[in-house]
């Protein structure tokens, strides 16, 4: 079947190869700027596999100086123009020249006025809540201490957040490329009374919804139809139009609803898989740059950075990187160390920086391949060029964001659930995505210090795609956020299946162990629960491990120090044996035993339902009140215990025995250090233990 509308060129095997219209358009936008980059460019065999590194490189090039910027971004974007291909009927000629030639043909119009009120400035929802104003501010504020945005992305969004009139767009046409898109703006848009001239496939399910939105909202829709409509639901049947193949009848369209428009905006949201993105992108581009070129006003131009892309980044995020990767846990590591064989190890994110380039942040996922990377590398070359034609350009980073489309791929879904474990990263819903780079766009249009105004200086164009970026931590994070998918995967797997299932399974066995215990206290004595007491006490060294691989929330030293304190006890009990000891001994066991046991019983009773997802507020109130009573009691049978077997103790000391094996460590440290400096050491200690108790009292309890 002959091809028609916008697509690649014919290579010399009569095919319409994607890799080499890719590999070409590297090729040509380096050639004038690096011979060395140029010949690597085409040197290499494997694109689908190897295109990565030279992305990077020509960004690192693109960084050097403004005329390497401009230059590569006119030569790529040359290359495409004149190699791409439209093809109609028995002609086929390059993109070029068919937006020259058809300038007949277009569309009829149909209007849809919102009867909707007005919004209340910006509104973001954020993890079940609705931010706004002061809300904002905070959230922008804690998104910046994480590391998830930069300095002056926290500034925009508050400036937005405290300037509600911005919000109010009745003074903008937005032109959006792909409407219905689910990172696209539409809705919001609608609801601050912009004028949205809507673009998207003749799909009566897409238009439908449309239409319903903007029926509902404050805005106004424009739609293409194929016929003149006056009904809503017929002109769900007939709106819509295929910019592959209607490229220049869309132009001529446009042309004609934005004339004598003042304040245009052009949106590019159009998304789709594989090589369909090159060529609905070069769609989109041919038209964004004919009306640059011919709209009485400069319009402005926006677009949606990819997180996962060669950007140039600040250098406090080149700062921080080094430091999250000095920081990073040591199951990342070696975990990463672990999927080297199946090429799905961790790199470093040791950003890029040489000679007079800026500093380049690979994020490149390679998975999602050339062609992805190439359409949203021409975004970025027609970014700078309009920019530099005195375009306000609007071309933010947008965060990670889990949209349907994403998700629907299970492998991503699972990196998505688990990317939260490699500190600043966080992913977001798509409503919270839409908000917050709306909000950034708003910024872009009326803030006369935004880098995407024309008038604002900058050192290089490309720092048009490190301002005000929404990365998601993406340029903070400690190891390359291209090859942190499988490991989150894996993350996600171990600690939210097999991590809970181990913990649960832990505390079950505590439990049942400490009830015994308190049974045989209850039942035969102190000294017929001390071995079990002693066994699961040496046992509780696991939790410390625990807390050591981020298993549990709690601090390491604070639970080293708790269990060591009862590890010593044990210990202390097992060495001191004689008669006179032990029944010096025996009151105060039993006090501690009965302590930790009551303690032990609540605390792995609770642990163990929570894990599980059981919550039970009487509970609840038991693990948080009961210590009120139950820790200085234990304290007090502990201390008492200590003292009663000093005697011995020190007896063992002097005779040279006794206390040299492991299991009497603490026994001989604690006979050196005296009972006065033990108690001492209770003293200084008790408080900071003891302490924190309050505090997650008022936090759990209502």
């Amino acid at each position: 079947m002959a091809a028609t509308g916008l697509n690649f060129p014919l290579d010399a095997k009569g095919e319409r190869s994607t890799t080499g219209l890719n590999q070409g358009a590297f090729a040509a936008a380096v050639k004038a700027h690096s011979k060395e980059a140029f010949e690597a460019v085409e040197a290499e065999r494997k694109w689908r596999f190897g295109y990565a590194r030279h992305v990077v490189r020509q960004a690192q090039l693109a960084s050097t100086a403004p005329e390497a910027a401009l230059g590569i971004a006119k030569d790529g974007l040359g290359y495409l123009h004149s190699t791409m291909e439209f093809c109609r009927g028995e002609e086929s000629m390059p993109l070029k020249q068919a937006m020259d030639k058809f300038k007949d043909g277009s569309f009829e119009t149909f209007e849809v006025q919102g009867t909707g009120g007005k919004a209340e400035g910006l509104e973001v929802p954020y993890k079940g809540k609705v931010l706004r104003g002061e809300e904002v501010t905070a959230q922008a504020h804690l998104w910046l201490q994480r590391g998830v945005i930069e300095l002056d992305t926290a500034a925009a969004l508050c400036k937005v957040a405290e300037t509600p009139d911005w919000t109010d767009l009745s003074d903008h046409t937005f032109v959006l490329f792909g409407a219905g898109s689910a990172m696209g703006p539409f809705p919001l848009l609608m609801a601050l009374g912009a004028h949205v001239v809507a673009l998207d496939l003749p799909r009566p399910q897409i238009w439908a919804r449309l239409l319903k939105e903007a029926k509902g909202a404050r805005g106004k829709l424009t739609a293409p139809v194929k016929t003149k409509v006056s009904d809503l639901d017929k002109a769900a049947e007939g709106a819509g139009c295929d910019l592959l193949q209607q490229t220049p009848e869309v132009r001529n369209w446009l042309r004609t609803v934005l004339k004598g428009k003042k304040k245009v905006v052009l949106g590019a949201y159009c998304y789709a898989d594989g090589p369909l993105f090159v060529r609905v992108s070069m769609a989109m581009d041919a038209i964004i740059a004919d009306l640059v070129e011919h709209l009485e006003a400069k319009p402005a131009v926006a677009y949606l950075c990819t997180p996962t892309d060669a950007h140039l980044c600040t250098p406090s995020s080149k700062l921080a990187a080094a430091e999250n990767l000095r920081r990073a846990p040591a199951w990342q590591g070696l975990l990463g160390a672990g999927l080297k064989f199946a090429k799905m190890g961790l790199a470093p994110n040791r950003v890029k920086e040489e000679g007079a380039s800026l500093p380049v942040c690979d994020a490149i996922v390679k998975e999602q391949g050339p062609n992805y990377c190439l359409a949203k590398r021409l975004q970025h070359w027609r970014a700078v060029l309009c920019r530099a034609a005195g375009c306000v350009v609007s071309s933010n980073v947008a965060p990670a964001t889990a949209t349907a489309s994403v998700v629907s791929n299970k492998s991503f879904a699972l990196a998505y659930k688990g990317m939260h474990h490699f500190k600043p990263m966080e992913v977001f819903q798509g409503e919270t995505s839409n908000a917050v780079m709306l909000a950034l766009l708003v910024n872009d249009l009326r803030n006369p210090l935004s880098a995407g105004q024309p008038s604002t200086a900058l050192k290089n164009p490309m720092q048009l795609f490190s301002a005000t970026a929404f990365h998601g931590g993406a340029w903070r994070t400690g190891y390359k956020f291209g090859t942190i998918g499988p490991c989150s995967a894996v993350a996600y797997i171990v600690a939210s299946i097999i991590v809970p299932s181990w913990l649960v399974l832990y505390s079950s066995i505590q439990f049942f162990a400490w009830s015994w215990a308190l049974f045989m206290v209850a039942t035969q004595g102190a000294a017929a629960a001390e071995d079990t007491i002693s066994i699961f006490t040496y046992l509780q060294l696991l939790e410390v491990l625990h807390a050591a691989l981020g298993m549990v929330p709690s601090n390491p030293l604070t639970t080293a120090m708790q269990i060591s304190s009862r590890v010593g006890l044990v210990q202390i009990v097992a060495c001191a044996r004689s008669a006179s000891s032990w029944a010096a001994m025996l009151p105060w066991m039993t006090l501690f035993m009965v302590a930790w046991s009551i303690t032990e019983v609540i605390r792995y009773l609770y642990y163990a339902l929570n894990t599980a997802g059981v919550n039970l507020p009487p509970l609840t109130w038991l693990r948080y009140s009961t210590f009120l009573a139950l820790y200085p009691l234990g304290v007090a049978g502990e201390l008492g215990a200590v003292y009663s077997a000093m005697p011995e103790l020190t007896q063992k000391a002097a005779e040279g025995c006794g206390l040299l094996h492991a299991c009497a460590i603490v026994p001989a440290a604690t006979q050196r250090l005296g009972f006065a400096g033990l108690l001492l050491v209770y003293v200084l200690c008790f408080p900071m233990l003891f302490g924190a108790w309050p505090k997650s009292r008022a936090d759990e309890l209502p």
